[in-house]
């Protein structure tokens, strides 16, 4: 009876030795290693800090800039295409990268096309001594960053140089063929300036480079003739009621550091031969946050006015252009109305590698 007993007990022991060494072993096996617990989908369809990306500016003193992108820029990517899409006067890069990803998304294109969204920080952005700013107006010109003191300032055009220079990395991105950059309101101005004062198109030769400008309310103009209704043509405004109205942004006089290294006839060619579209929202025609100052309302008396005009201008002065003009119907002051109705998803398909 004592042998039995004895047996039991070491029979018991041992099944309980085994289930606890089972139950160890799979709580081992659940643990998940340090680089496994969290995998980030690629493409990154959503604008939070997955999506989020940081590279670096270099100089003498290094700064850091944060975008969102639907893949990394240090890996290697079989994508087709890139989409720069910038913000407006809000800063707000996280909706425009959504904006620009619904729109990829619709167009069943996300594994062929890397969407990045930069994004344009002022001051109050700034969390840590290498993040890079601009003044509030200042990162729409291409202006060179803030504080005046700083070691070393880089333009906010140079950002996307940067960008641009990344992406034409074969060792990266050996099949992408074409980059736009595309912009809406005060993210157009920009656009529109880069397209025009930029030395990187037509110096990467496995790259095409074009622009989208949306709605935006101010234009390059390449000499001081604005759109006079009495005589309905261009002509020199009276100067009196408007000084400084030919100055940069608005014109060629004045300009900052990144537009001076251009001559105003190295500008003039970029804006006759870049492929360049802008987008008009038909229903763009109120005046909320519209500037209304003299030399602004030179230009139209509201956005899809001035851009009209605009486009006139450029059949006056440059007429072998290459800018293009849409027309989106029933499309206000609203980035998605543009670049996500039926005309404008066309329109990007179209721009697209097959």
């Amino acid at each position: 009876m004592n042998i039995s007993r004895s047996i039991f007990i070491l029979i018991v022991s041992l099944i309980a030795f085994s289930c606890e060494d089972e139950k160890e072993t799979k709580s081992k096996d659940e643990e998940p290693l340090d680089d496994e617990k969290k995998v980030i989908s690629i493409p990154c369809l959503s604008a939070n800090d997955d999506c989020k990306q940081t590279i670096l500016l270099n100089g003498s003193k290094n700064y850091t800039f944060d975008i969102y992108s639907t893949h990394p820029l240090d890996s290697v990517m079989i994508v087709k295409d890139a989409i720069i899409f910038v913000h407006g006067k809000d800063r707000n890069a996280n909706q425009y990268f959504n904006t620009m990803v619904k729109a990829i998304e619709n167009l069943n294109k996300t594994k062929d096309v890397i969407v990045i969204a930069p994004m344009f920080k002022n001051e109050e952005d700034v969390f840590n001594n290498t993040d890079i700013y601009w003044s509030y107006l200042g990162w729409r010109y291409g202006n060179n960053s803030q504080p005046s003191s700083s070691v070393n300032r880089h333009s906010s055009f140079s950002v996307i140089d940067t960008l641009i220079n990344k992406l034409s990395n074969k060792n990266h991105f050996p099949k992408l063929n074409k980059v736009f950059i595309g912009g809406h309101s005060a993210g157009a101005q920009f656009v529109q300036l880069y397209s025009a004062g930029n030395s990187i198109d037509g110096n990467i030769s496995s790259i095409e480079i074009g622009y989208w400008i949306a709605n935006s309310q101010f234009f390059l103009y390449t000499n001081g003739n604005r759109w006079s209704d009495i005589i309905s043509d261009f002509a020199v405004p009276d100067l009196s009621e408007c000084e400084g109205y030919n100055e940069y942004p608005r014109g060629l006089e004045d300009r900052n550091t990144f537009m001076n290294k251009l001559s105003i006839e190295k500008i003039k060619e970029n804006i006759s031969s870049r492929n360049v579209t802008l987008l008009l929202g038909e229903e763009d025609i109120t005046n909320s946050a519209l500037t209304t100052t003299c030399y602004a309302m030179l230009l139209g008396k509201h956005r899809f006015d001035r851009g009209a005009k605009y486009f006139s201008f450029l059949n006056k002065y440059f007429s072998s252009h290459n800018y293009k003009k849409i027309t989106i119907p029933k499309a206000d002051h609203d980035k998605d109305k543009i670049y996500l109705s039926t005309e404008g998803l066309s329109f990007i398909s179209k721009q697209l590698s097959n």
